[in-house]
């Protein structure tokens, strides 16, 4: 059944999409694997922030540059997601290791095959494993608005060239106000979408609201969710700077070249 629905979703995306959609799949596949790997270097004993800091690069340049190309817009994307990205690690970090979020959950835990079954001493730093995980998970989402974002901008700096840095600054944030609702939406219920079996078990079982509100499974699942959203705010004005940045400076040195052509023909 998961490969019919692969199958489907492959053939949707060369049919639909066409050679962008070509390029999707393959760059999908290329996400596939580096996270394949970053599991396997985290199991075997590599430092898991080093290698969640390397396969967030690699990741980044698959999703943004192998899709879009070098330019203008993925440049000022990539530099405002790594810079929104940097900054919210050490607040993740802290938030993770105050909270001792790391680790098998209560549900996890009560599990048969876990406890009798599996090894669960496993010499890995738990807490950053819960770190990395959050990252991981809210790379996607900041990397979506921040292209948003700067291919907008970058698209009203083509049409409307007498826009000053301030001007173009401010159509970011214009932009971003009017997608950042849906992108909240979207990281909301895909959290409430899979976790319906799990409230759905948790009033079966009579768990209080104390009990739930002081869970570590509700904390690892709402805050994933929560930096996701933090992120995606974040990152609007981080890319609405960038880009005005990149279009002032690509002007400037449009500028500079057409004036030195005008005084070498002088000359």
């Amino acid at each position: 059944m998961l490969g019919i629905l692969a199958l489907i979703l492959l053939v949707l995306l060369l049919v639909i999409g066409g050679d962008r959609g070509a390029i999707s799949v393959m760059a999908l596949a290329g996400n596939i694997i580096l996270l394949a790997l970053t599991i396997d270097l985290m199991a075997a004993g590599f430092p898991p922030l080093l290698i969640t800091f390397l396969a967030s690069i690699a990741i980044s340049y698959v999703t943004l540059v192998s899709q879009n190309g070098r330019n203008v817009k993925t440049g000022a994307a990539f530099l405002a997601a790594g810079l929104v990205m940097l900054g919210l690690f050490f607040i993740i970090y802290v938030v993770v290791w105050s909270s001792e979020s790391g680790g098998l959950n209560e549900i996890q835990a009560m599990q048969e095959d876990v406890m009798y079954y599996f090894n669960v001493d496993i010499h890995t730093n738990m807490l950053h494993i819960a770190v990395c995980m959050t990252l991981l998970s809210t790379l996607g989402a900041v990397l979506d608005t921040a292209l948003s974002v700067t291919s907008s901008v970058y698209e009203v700096g083509v049409h409307k060239q007498n826009l000053s840095r301030k001007e173009l600054f401010y159509s970011g944030m214009q932009i971003g106000k009017e997608i950042i609702g849906t992108t909240i939406n979207t990281l909301l219920f895909a959290y409430l979408g899979e976790s319906i079996l799990l409230f759905a078990y948790l009033k079966i079982g009579k768990f209080t609201i104390e009990t739930i509100i002081n869970s570590k499974f509700l904390f690892q699942d709402v805050a994933v969710m929560l930096f996701g959203g933090i992120a995606c705010l974040l990152v609007v004005p981080a890319a609405s700077a960038c880009i005005a940045e990149f279009i002032h400076m690509r002007r400037e040195l449009y500028d500079y070249k057409e004036n030195d052509n005008c005084r070498s023909h002088k000359e």
